[in-house]
Protein backbone atom coordinates (compact mmCIF):
# COMPACT_ATOMS: atom_id res chain seq x y z
CA UNK A 1 0.00 0.00 0.00
CA UNK A 2 1.35 3.31 -0.85
CA UNK A 3 1.42 5.96 1.59
CA UNK A 4 -0.85 8.96 1.89
CA UNK A 5 0.50 12.09 -0.53
CA UNK A 6 2.17 14.86 1.48
CA UNK A 7 -1.02 16.91 1.28
CA UNK A 8 -3.18 14.74 2.95
CA UNK A 9 -0.75 14.13 5.51
CA UNK A 10 0.39 18.38 6.13
CA UNK A 11 -3.61 18.53 6.29
CA UNK A 12 -4.00 15.84 9.13
CA UNK A 13 -1.04 16.09 10.93
CA UNK A 14 -1.09 20.68 10.94
CA UNK A 15 -5.00 19.88 12.11
CA UNK A 16 -3.48 17.45 14.81
CA UNK A 17 -1.36 19.63 16.10
CA UNK A 18 -3.95 21.53 16.72
CA UNK A 19 -6.23 19.56 17.88
CA UNK A 20 -3.36 18.64 20.87
CA UNK A 21 -2.57 22.27 21.41
CA UNK A 22 -6.07 23.23 22.46
CA UNK A 23 -7.37 20.49 24.58
CA UNK A 24 -8.41 22.20 27.05
CA UNK A 25 -9.39 26.12 25.30
CA UNK A 26 -12.96 25.29 25.98
CA UNK A 27 -13.99 28.66 27.79
CA UNK A 28 -14.75 30.36 24.16
CA UNK A 29 -18.09 27.65 23.63
CA UNK A 30 -20.78 29.65 22.76
CA UNK A 31 -23.77 28.88 25.36
CA UNK A 32 -26.44 27.85 22.40
CA UNK A 33 -24.01 24.23 21.86
CA UNK A 34 -24.77 23.81 25.86
CA UNK A 35 -29.05 23.59 25.03
CA UNK A 36 -27.62 21.57 21.69
CA UNK A 37 -26.00 18.84 23.93
CA UNK A 38 -28.19 18.31 26.52
CA UNK A 39 -30.79 18.03 23.59
CA UNK A 40 -28.90 15.48 22.04
CA UNK A 41 -28.36 13.45 24.86
CA UNK A 42 -31.75 12.89 25.64
CA UNK A 43 -32.32 11.61 22.36
CA UNK A 44 -29.74 9.34 21.98
CA UNK A 45 -30.09 7.99 25.73
CA UNK A 46 -29.22 4.40 26.08
CA UNK A 47 -27.41 4.45 22.61
CA UNK A 48 -30.16 4.33 20.61
CA UNK A 49 -30.75 3.90 16.90
CA UNK A 50 -30.55 7.87 16.39
CA UNK A 51 -27.20 7.56 18.25
CA UNK A 52 -25.78 4.83 15.73
CA UNK A 53 -27.37 6.94 12.75
CA UNK A 54 -25.56 9.59 14.35
CA UNK A 55 -22.21 8.35 14.11
CA UNK A 56 -22.42 6.92 10.92
CA UNK A 57 -23.57 10.56 9.76
CA UNK A 58 -20.77 12.25 10.88
CA UNK A 59 -18.17 9.76 9.67
CA UNK A 60 -20.00 9.68 5.77
CA UNK A 61 -19.87 13.40 5.44
CA UNK A 62 -16.67 13.73 6.88
CA UNK A 63 -15.13 11.09 4.83
CA UNK A 64 -16.18 12.65 1.39
CA UNK A 65 -12.88 14.04 1.33
CA UNK A 66 -10.01 12.43 -0.23
CA UNK A 67 -6.11 13.50 -1.16
CA UNK A 68 -7.38 12.68 -4.80
CA UNK A 69 -9.29 15.17 -5.03
CA UNK A 70 -8.91 18.73 -6.37
CA UNK A 71 -8.53 21.17 -3.51
CA UNK A 72 -11.95 23.53 -3.23
CA UNK A 73 -13.73 25.48 -0.20
CA UNK A 74 -14.02 24.79 3.19
CA UNK A 75 -13.22 20.79 3.33
CA UNK A 76 -12.75 19.56 -0.77
CA UNK A 77 -15.47 17.26 0.57
CA UNK A 78 -14.66 16.32 4.07
CA UNK A 79 -16.56 18.03 7.36
CA UNK A 80 -18.26 20.43 5.58
CA UNK A 81 -22.10 19.27 6.22
CA UNK A 82 -22.96 18.62 2.73
CA UNK A 83 -24.64 14.92 3.60
CA UNK A 84 -27.00 17.24 5.72
CA UNK A 85 -27.36 19.97 2.68
CA UNK A 86 -27.17 17.84 -0.49
CA UNK A 87 -29.74 16.17 -1.39
CA UNK A 88 -27.99 14.86 -4.34
CA UNK A 89 -24.99 13.16 -2.35
CA UNK A 90 -27.92 12.12 0.53
CA UNK A 91 -29.65 9.74 -2.90
CA UNK A 92 -26.38 8.23 -3.36
CA UNK A 93 -27.27 4.17 -2.69
CA UNK A 94 -24.39 4.26 -0.08
CA UNK A 95 -26.05 6.64 2.04
CA UNK A 96 -29.12 4.54 1.97
CA UNK A 97 -29.00 3.81 5.53
CA UNK A 98 -28.85 7.80 6.56
CA UNK A 99 -31.63 8.39 4.72
CA UNK A 100 -34.51 8.27 6.74
CA UNK A 101 -32.05 9.83 9.45
CA UNK A 102 -31.47 13.03 7.71
CA UNK A 103 -34.69 14.72 7.88
CA UNK A 104 -34.46 14.16 11.78
CA UNK A 105 -30.83 15.83 12.27
CA UNK A 106 -32.11 18.54 9.71
CA UNK A 107 -34.90 19.45 11.65
CA UNK A 108 -32.08 19.87 14.82
CA UNK A 109 -30.19 22.48 13.26
CA UNK A 110 -33.45 24.18 11.63
CA UNK A 111 -34.17 24.85 15.19
CA UNK A 112 -30.52 25.96 16.00
CA UNK A 113 -29.30 27.58 13.04
CA UNK A 114 -30.35 31.26 13.76
CA UNK A 115 -28.83 31.07 16.80
CA UNK A 116 -25.12 30.53 14.71
CA UNK A 117 -25.15 27.07 14.55
CA UNK A 118 -23.77 25.34 11.49
CA UNK A 119 -24.70 22.47 9.80
CA UNK A 120 -21.19 21.06 9.47
CA UNK A 121 -20.62 21.74 12.90
CA UNK A 122 -23.91 19.91 14.25
CA UNK A 123 -23.07 16.90 11.87
CA UNK A 124 -19.70 16.43 13.87
CA UNK A 125 -20.95 17.52 17.20
CA UNK A 126 -23.93 14.67 17.26
CA UNK A 127 -21.67 11.91 15.93
CA UNK A 128 -19.60 12.84 18.75
CA UNK A 129 -23.00 12.87 21.30
CA UNK A 130 -23.54 9.46 19.81
CA UNK A 131 -20.08 7.38 21.04
CA UNK A 132 -20.87 9.19 24.18
CA UNK A 133 -24.25 8.01 25.02
CA UNK A 134 -23.66 4.25 24.55
CA UNK A 135 -21.68 2.82 27.73
CA UNK A 136 -18.45 3.34 28.37
CA UNK A 137 -18.29 5.41 25.18
CA UNK A 138 -15.02 7.14 24.95
CA UNK A 139 -14.95 11.56 24.72
CA UNK A 140 -13.45 12.62 21.42
CA UNK A 141 -11.94 15.99 21.27
CA UNK A 142 -14.98 18.31 19.75
CA UNK A 143 -14.45 21.36 17.96
CA UNK A 144 -16.70 24.40 16.57
CA UNK A 145 -15.66 26.43 13.91
CA UNK A 146 -16.45 24.73 10.36
CA UNK A 147 -17.40 26.16 6.97
CA UNK A 148 -20.79 24.47 5.43
CA UNK A 149 -20.99 23.35 1.90
CA UNK A 150 -24.21 21.76 0.08
CA UNK A 151 -21.70 21.24 -2.91
CA UNK A 152 -21.85 17.31 -2.65
CA UNK A 153 -18.87 15.58 -1.85
CA UNK A 154 -16.97 13.00 -5.05
CA UNK A 155 -18.82 10.10 -5.43
CA UNK A 156 -16.70 6.70 -4.74
CA UNK A 157 -14.61 7.95 -1.58
CA UNK A 158 -16.66 5.91 1.11
CA UNK A 159 -16.00 2.30 1.69
CA UNK A 160 -18.41 -1.06 0.57
CA UNK A 161 -19.28 -3.41 2.88
CA UNK A 162 -19.94 -5.89 0.54
CA UNK A 163 -18.80 -6.85 -3.36
CA UNK A 164 -16.87 -4.82 -5.27
CA UNK A 165 -14.33 -2.31 -3.51
CA UNK A 166 -14.57 -4.23 0.01
CA UNK A 167 -11.65 -6.24 -0.94
CA UNK A 168 -8.34 -5.70 1.63
CA UNK A 169 -6.31 -3.41 -0.83
CA UNK A 170 -9.08 -1.28 -2.10
CA UNK A 171 -10.02 -0.31 1.60
CA UNK A 172 -6.94 0.46 2.79
CA UNK A 173 -5.43 2.95 0.24
CA UNK A 174 -8.88 4.25 0.36
CA UNK A 175 -7.78 5.33 4.05
CA UNK A 176 -4.62 6.31 2.82
CA UNK A 177 -5.58 8.52 0.36
CA UNK A 178 -7.62 10.63 3.55
CA UNK A 179 -4.48 10.64 5.44
CA UNK A 180 -4.83 7.29 7.75
CA UNK A 181 -2.65 4.64 8.79
CA UNK A 182 -3.95 0.97 8.92
CA UNK A 183 -4.04 1.70 13.14
CA UNK A 184 -6.61 4.50 12.27
CA UNK A 185 -8.22 2.31 10.65
CA UNK A 186 -8.60 -0.27 12.94
CA UNK A 187 -9.64 1.88 15.24
CA UNK A 188 -12.12 3.71 13.27
CA UNK A 189 -13.77 0.67 12.44
CA UNK A 190 -14.11 -0.27 16.25
CA UNK A 191 -17.35 2.55 15.88
CA UNK A 192 -19.29 -1.36 14.98
CA UNK A 193 -19.33 -2.02 18.40
CA UNK A 194 -22.55 -0.25 18.51
CA UNK A 195 -23.13 -0.79 14.83
CA UNK A 196 -26.26 -2.36 13.62
CA UNK A 197 -26.99 -2.75 9.73
CA UNK A 198 -30.21 -1.76 8.16
CA UNK A 199 -30.21 -1.39 4.50
CA UNK A 200 -27.17 -4.47 3.80
CA UNK A 201 -29.19 -6.96 1.67
CA UNK A 202 -26.84 -9.50 2.31
CA UNK A 203 -27.75 -9.55 6.38
CA UNK A 204 -30.74 -9.57 8.20
CA UNK A 205 -32.44 -5.95 8.56
CA UNK A 206 -31.32 -4.40 11.97
CA UNK A 207 -28.40 -7.09 12.79
CA UNK A 208 -25.71 -6.10 15.41
CA UNK A 209 -22.07 -6.39 13.88
CA UNK A 210 -21.42 -6.94 18.17
CA UNK A 211 -22.66 -9.15 20.87
CA UNK A 212 -23.44 -6.11 22.84
CA UNK A 213 -24.39 -3.43 20.52
CA UNK A 214 -25.37 -0.48 23.56
CA UNK A 215 -22.27 -0.71 24.54
CA UNK A 216 -18.93 0.78 23.60
CA UNK A 217 -16.38 -2.39 24.20
CA UNK A 218 -14.09 -4.29 21.99
CA UNK A 219 -16.19 -7.42 21.70
CA UNK A 220 -16.79 -6.57 17.56
CA UNK A 221 -12.60 -7.52 17.20
CA UNK A 222 -12.80 -10.51 19.35
CA UNK A 223 -16.42 -11.45 17.21
CA UNK A 224 -13.81 -11.29 14.28
CA UNK A 225 -11.14 -13.12 16.13
CA UNK A 226 -13.37 -16.13 16.67
CA UNK A 227 -14.38 -16.28 13.07
CA UNK A 228 -10.66 -16.40 11.74
CA UNK A 229 -9.75 -18.96 14.56
CA UNK A 230 -12.76 -21.08 13.81
CA UNK A 231 -11.78 -20.65 10.10
CA UNK A 232 -8.07 -21.75 10.85
CA UNK A 233 -9.29 -24.68 12.91
CA UNK A 234 -10.87 -25.86 10.31
CA UNK A 235 -7.66 -26.12 7.66
CA UNK A 236 -10.08 -24.10 5.17
CA UNK A 237 -8.30 -24.36 1.93
CA UNK A 238 -8.76 -21.17 0.38
CA UNK A 239 -5.71 -19.60 -0.17
CA UNK A 240 -6.64 -16.37 2.28
CA UNK A 241 -9.55 -15.59 4.02
CA UNK A 242 -10.15 -12.66 1.59
CA UNK A 243 -13.62 -12.71 0.91
CA UNK A 244 -14.28 -12.58 -3.12
CA UNK A 245 -15.91 -9.80 -4.85
CA UNK A 246 -19.63 -10.49 -5.66
CA UNK A 247 -19.22 -13.97 -3.65
CA UNK A 248 -22.14 -15.09 -2.14
CA UNK A 249 -22.78 -14.11 1.89
CA UNK A 250 -24.41 -16.98 3.21
CA UNK A 251 -20.89 -18.40 3.71
CA UNK A 252 -20.62 -16.24 6.64
CA UNK A 253 -24.35 -14.90 7.13
CA UNK A 254 -26.40 -17.67 7.22
CA UNK A 255 -28.12 -18.79 10.49
CA UNK A 256 -26.90 -22.10 9.94
CA UNK A 257 -23.63 -21.78 9.20
CA UNK A 258 -23.24 -19.60 12.41
CA UNK A 259 -24.64 -15.81 12.15
CA UNK A 260 -21.82 -13.56 11.56
CA UNK A 261 -19.51 -15.99 10.18
CA UNK A 262 -18.24 -19.84 11.47
CA UNK A 263 -17.63 -19.47 14.77
CA UNK A 264 -18.50 -15.41 15.48
CA UNK A 265 -20.97 -14.89 18.04
CA UNK A 266 -24.60 -15.92 17.88
CA UNK A 267 -27.01 -13.15 16.17
CA UNK A 268 -23.46 -10.87 14.91
CA UNK A 269 -23.73 -10.69 11.64
CA UNK A 270 -20.32 -9.28 10.20
CA UNK A 271 -19.06 -7.40 7.12
CA UNK A 272 -17.74 -8.60 4.36
CA UNK A 273 -15.42 -5.77 4.54
CA UNK A 274 -14.75 -6.02 8.42
CA UNK A 275 -13.44 -10.34 7.33
CA UNK A 276 -11.32 -8.78 4.56
CA UNK A 277 -9.54 -6.36 7.06
CA UNK A 278 -9.67 -8.12 10.03
CA UNK A 279 -7.29 -11.45 8.31
CA UNK A 280 -4.90 -12.14 11.33
CA UNK A 281 -1.63 -12.29 8.55
CA UNK A 282 -2.54 -8.42 7.80
CA UNK A 283 -0.91 -4.83 9.35
CA UNK A 284 -5.01 -3.81 9.86
CA UNK A 285 -5.85 -7.55 10.98
CA UNK A 286 -2.93 -7.12 13.51
CA UNK A 287 -4.21 -4.32 15.09
CA UNK A 288 -7.55 -5.38 15.39
CA UNK A 289 -6.24 -8.18 17.04
CA UNK A 290 -4.50 -5.99 19.87
CA UNK A 291 -7.67 -4.21 20.06
CA UNK A 292 -9.29 -7.75 21.25
CA UNK A 293 -7.22 -8.06 23.82
CA UNK A 294 -6.82 -4.21 24.94
CA UNK A 295 -9.93 -2.03 25.44
CA UNK A 296 -7.65 0.99 26.10
CA UNK A 297 -5.49 0.38 23.38
CA UNK A 298 -8.69 0.61 21.43
CA UNK A 299 -10.37 3.41 22.72
CA UNK A 300 -6.88 5.67 22.29
CA UNK A 301 -6.49 4.87 18.73
CA UNK A 302 -9.94 5.94 18.17
CA UNK A 303 -10.17 9.23 19.97
CA UNK A 304 -7.06 9.86 18.34
CA UNK A 305 -8.25 8.62 14.69
CA UNK A 306 -11.68 10.31 15.14
CA UNK A 307 -10.72 13.47 16.78
CA UNK A 308 -9.04 14.01 12.99
CA UNK A 309 -11.41 12.64 11.15
CA UNK A 310 -13.80 15.52 12.34
CA UNK A 311 -11.76 17.69 10.74
CA UNK A 312 -10.61 15.78 7.46
CA UNK A 313 -10.31 18.38 4.50
CA UNK A 314 -10.29 21.32 6.65
CA UNK A 315 -7.25 23.47 6.29
CA UNK A 316 -5.27 23.94 9.51
CA UNK A 317 -5.40 27.78 9.47
CA UNK A 318 -8.56 27.19 9.53
CA UNK A 319 -9.10 25.01 12.05
CA UNK A 320 -6.97 27.22 14.35
CA UNK A 321 -9.47 29.26 14.84
CA UNK A 322 -12.00 27.08 15.74
CA UNK A 323 -13.05 26.59 19.61
CA UNK A 324 -13.29 23.47 22.00
CA UNK A 325 -16.55 22.39 22.86
CA UNK A 326 -15.30 19.16 24.54
CA UNK A 327 -16.37 19.42 27.85
CA UNK A 328 -20.39 19.44 26.46
CA UNK A 329 -20.05 15.79 25.45
CA UNK A 330 -18.60 14.51 28.59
Amino acid sequence: MRPANTRSLFTLASAFLFYTAHASNSSACPAIWSTIAKDLKSSFSGCNNNARSAIRFAFHDAAGYSSKTPIYAPASGGADGSLLLSSEELQRPIENPLQSFQPWLLAKWNQYKDQGVGAADIVQFAGNIGIRSCNGGPVVQTLIGREDSSTPAPDGTLPNAFGPGSDYETLTQLFADKGFSTTDLAALLGAHTCSQAFAARQIPRGAAQDSTPTTWDNNYFQGLQAVHQKKKRDSDDDADDNVADGATWSRFGRPDNGPGGPGGPPGVYHFQSDINLSQPNTTVGSEMGRFATSLDGFNSAFVDAMGRMNLLGIPADIVSGFVDCTSLVE
